[in-house]
């Protein structure tokens, strides 16, 4: 019976410092399936998913800025090429940029000494998106989510799981 007692001491103590860790570690990587699932479904998730607002196709006088308004240059009526390269383009996703996509952008570090994650990304306008800001419409994807933290919850308590074994 003293021997059953040590072992779950030396679990215990194991999983006391395992945790700690393993925990950052999801939180960051938990962090960028969220991101990527928001860009994937084109809105932000918290309890339901909030669809962003669609890309302007009207001009300040009501006119379509998608199609051709004469035959002069194209087909009245017909797409140009504004129209052409946003037709079944994701929001948030510029034209011909390749790989190098907002959504792409995002990194996390994990501090151990401070016990943080931070995110980051190098494009210059994702705040401006994120928060809506001059006169954007809010696309949020990243911030405080029910979902992300009920994601994390469950993953942390199968690694809890995992490592009491």
């Amino acid at each position: 019976m003293a021997g059953s007692f040590n072992d779950l001491q030396r679990l215990l103590i194991r999983a006391s410092k395992d945790i700690p860790d393993k925990a950052l570690r999801v939180m960051g990587v938990e962090g960028k399936k969220f991101i990527d699932k928001n860009f994937r479904d084109q809105g932000f998730t918290d309890t339901s998913t909030k669809k962003w607002d669609a890309r302007k196709t009207t001009d300040s006088f009501g006119n379509d800025i998608t199609r051709y308004k004469t035959n002069r240059v194209g087909r009245a009526g017909s797409l140009n090429r504004y129209g052409s390269r946003n037709a079944d383009r994701a929001i948030l996703v510029g034209f011909n940029t390749g790989g190098d996509k907002l959504k792409n952008s995002f990194k996390y570090s994990v501090s151990q000494g401070s016990k943080t994650v931070v995110f980051r990304t190098y494009k210059p306008y994702a705040a401006r998106h994120n928060e809506g800001l001059d006169g954007m419409p809010k696309r949020q994807f990243i911030g405080k989510s029910e979902y992300l933290n009920r994601q994390i919850a469950d993953k942390i308590k199968r690694e809890l799981d995992k490592t009491l074994r």
